[in-house]
Parts: C-alpha cells; structure tokens; sequence
C-alpha cells in the first residue's frame, strides 16, 4: 500500500493478535505513528488472552502516560487481567477510575469487576456491585453465581439462581455450569441433581463433558462413588479426561484405593503427561503409609518424564507480590516469617493444636515430619501477611495447588490466635478463615 493510515494499521494489527502471532502484533504496533485506542485494546487483549498478565499491565501503563482516553473495551481487557492475576488494589483503583469518568461501569465493564471481585477474594464486593449496576444481563448474574460458589456461598448462589428464573432469564450452559460447581463445593446433591436434569428436560440444553463432569465431581465428593459409577456408565459418549480427574480427586479426599486407582489407570492412558493425575494417586498411598507404592508412582513419573508442579503461594504486601515456596529460603524475609511462625504455634498448640503429620507425602521420621509441614508455602505466605499488612487488615494469600489438610486446620488456629480474618484461594476454591472456622465447614 502507498499509504498506510492509522485504520490500516490497526486493522493488521488485530488481524496478527487474532491470529495468536503478538511478536507481529507488537512490531507493527510500536512501528505505528499514532495509535488508536483500538490499536492499544488489541494489544492488551492479546496479552491477556495469552496469559501474558505483565506485559498486559506494561502496556496499560504505557497507554495511560500516552494520554490516550480509555474506553470500556480497555477497562474489561485489564479488569480481566486483574482478576486473573489477583491484583486486588489495581483492579480497585482501575473501579476507582471509571467511576470517576462517569456515574457507573457499564455492563461490560461491570460484569469484569463482578469476576475480579469475586476472584480476588471480596466476593462481598462483588455483590454490592451486581445490586448497584443499573442493568444486568445473563453474564452478570453467571459471574454473581459463579463468585458464591468459588466462596463456598452455595445456598446462596442457588437463592440467586433461583432469583435470575423468576426475573425471567434464561440460563444457558455456562449458567448451569456455575450453579453445579456452586452445589458441588457445598455438598447440595439434591439441588445439583436436580438443576442437571432441569437442563435437558426444561430449557432443551444438552449436557456437555463439563456438567457431567460437575455432577461426578459433586457426588464423589459427598462419597456418593456407586452413584457417580451410574452416571458415568449412562453418559452418552465415552468418559474423557475431566471426568477421570473429579473421580479421582474425591477418591483421593475420601481414601477409596480401590476405585482411586482405577480411575488412575484410565487418566494414564488418557493424558500420561498430567502431573495431577501421578501426584493424587502418590498422595493416597502416602496417606495409607504405603510407602514402596508411592515411590513406586514417582518411578513412573521420573521414567515418563513427567515433573511435579511446585508449590507456592503468595501474598499482596507493601504494593507487591511475595512468593513463597515451600522450606523457602529465597525470601530475604524469610527468617523473620520462620520466627514469627515458632511464636504462631507456641499459641496455636495452647488451644489445641496438633501438626497432622498424615500430610507429609515422604517417609521420614516424626520429628522431621513435624518440621516439614511447618514450612509449606501457605503457612509462610500467611505469617508475612499477618507482618506486613496493616493491624486488623485481611490476609489474602493464593496458592497454584490444593490447600493441604494441616495447613487448613493450622490456619484455622492462627485465625483465632491474631483475631483477624484470613482467606486462602487454593487451586479449587475459598477459604475464608475467622475465629477459627473456615467457611468451608470442612467440606472440601
């Protein structure tokens, strides 16, 4: 073309971004004399949708001391970054933002903050929100679900499900998705029975893997394991990967070998690389004791070539990020967290406090057992927080794996011993610490 304008570029632009190519993308992008908004919109959506959560937040950064005005497509593009992310203070300064714009987020951007909300672990928040946004539509109300169920909220989520019928919106998949997971994390099997059948047979939906695989997930977990047989044998196409993994996981959390190892075997067929799939099956028979069976799984992984996702966790302290990996030495706070722990448990173990060594997934002797849990990555991440944040201030730490069962328990103790309310987004849901409960009620 002999003469290229700001249209053309953008529209090349987008078509690289839409393509998944961003390293054109962005040569395009920084070749480009003057930027539309849309051109800046494609980038961080780009970025976002790649998981590239820094270099979407770099280029807001850079679109703000540009000057260039943001429009709703901006503010949903990094209000999901936030969410994904779990930066609570920006996504709140970025709500700040636009209400200072105008009198309120729209829809789209509404609906981003309702998710990032509930994401970072202010699902309270996120319902003033969705009572306070002029209109709603049915992703509003899916995020609102979906933001009660990842809390634990499940009758509540299900009292809004129930509001969203009678308003007269119809749910579609993802509706349903969310208020299964919502039934699934509270143990209502009635309630997710019910709603399954409700979509076939009122609202002409047919159920994908993923509601099947909401429903085995809902009945393992309350043991209900012959019921998750029935359904399973009663699907109409072959059970796949997610399917396996629900199983397993609640034959993991209520020690059933048998059925556990079977469900093992078909994930190794189905995906040999899934490091989950080596890691639940060794964390079972490290609960029994059977200790040649799990170096025997980890034989297995070594040989496949299959490695361990590491844990960590980490907490929003002093406008950053701290990560924290388990027996972490990295840290250079790290000595005044082991410190200030010792003294944690000195009170915890005054009100009755007893370390859960079953949670040590190696054989060792019961001393070290004791050491070895003291140092996993939640327990640090929530002593730095308890140190760091402001008197009184809310800890919210979030970990890339499952929350151990000595670590709930243990932050139930701290809970009590600070007086302050902590809350834990593990890989699957809340937990929201207070006086010594947790809002799971232990269901989980």
């Amino acid at each position: 073309m002999p003469v290229k304008d700001e249209l053309s570029w953008t529209t090349m632009i987008t078509g690289y971004v839409k393509n998944d190519d961003l390293d054109e993308a962005r040569e395009l992008f920084d070749g480009m004399a003057e930027k539309l908004v849309v051109a800046w919109n494609a980038m961080i959506s780009g970025y976002v949708h790649r998981g590239l959560l820094q270099e979407a937040f770099k280029m807001f950064k850079k679109m703000y001391l540009s000057g260039v005005q943001f429009d709703e497509f901006t503010y949903t593009s990094i209000i999901s970054a936030c969410a994904n992310a779990s930066f609570l203070l920006l996504g709140r300064q970025i709500h700040a933002y636009i209400l200072i714009s105008g009198p309120k987020p729209n829809l789209s951007a509404g609906n981003a903050l309702i998710t990032m909300y509930g994401r970072c672990g202010v699902v309270g928040d996120a319902r003033n929100l969705f009572l306070t946004m002029s209109f709603v539509d049915s992703v509003s109300w899916n995020a609102m679900i979906a933001a009660l169920g990842q809390h634990g909220h499940g009758v509540q989520a299900v009292e809004l499900f129930e509001e969203m019928l009678k308003e007269g919106i119809l749910p579609d998949r993802i509706t349903f998705l969310t208020v299964l997971s919502a039934c699934s994390h509270a143990g209502l099997v009635e309630e997710g029975h019910r709603y399954f059948d409700a979509m076939h047979d009122i609202y002409g939906i047919t159920p994908g893997e993923d509601h099947y695989a909401r429903m085995v997930d809902l009945l393992c977990r309350a043991g209900k394991f012959s019921d998750a047989n029935d359904m399973i044998g009663k699907m109409p196409f072959q059970p796949g990967p997610q399917i396996w993994e629900a199983f397993l996981a609640g034959c993991r959390n209520h020690g059933n070998m048998e059925l556990g190892i079977q469900a093992a075997e078909r994930l190794f067929e189905m995906i040999p690389q899934n490091d989950g799939t080596y890691i639940l099956l060794s964390n079972m028979y490290a609960a029994k004791g059977l200790w040649d069976n799990v170096s025997r799984v980890r034989k297995l992984m070594r040989d496949q070539g299959v490695k361990k996702e590491p844990a960590c966790s980490w907490v929003e302290a002093e406008n950053k990020f701290h990560v924290f990996m388990v027996d972490d030495t990295a840290h250079p706070e790290v000595n005044a967290v082991y410190s200030y722990l010792k003294q944690l448990v000195l009170e915890m173990r005054k009100l009755g406090y007893v370390p859960d060594t079953r949670f040590v997934l190696h054989d060792m002797e019961s001393d070290q057992k004791e050491h070895a849990i003291s140092t996993h990555s939640e327990k640090l991440a929530v002593a730095f927080g308890l140190l760091k944040l402001p008197r009184g201030a809310t800890v919210r730490v979030f970990k890339n794996l499952r929350i151990c069962g000595d670590c709930h328990n243990a932050i139930k103790y701290i809970s009590k011993v600070v007086g302050r309310e902590i809350v834990v987004r593990d890989g699957k849901r809340f937990h929201h610490f207070k006086d010594g409960e947790c809002s799971c009620r232990n269901y989980w």
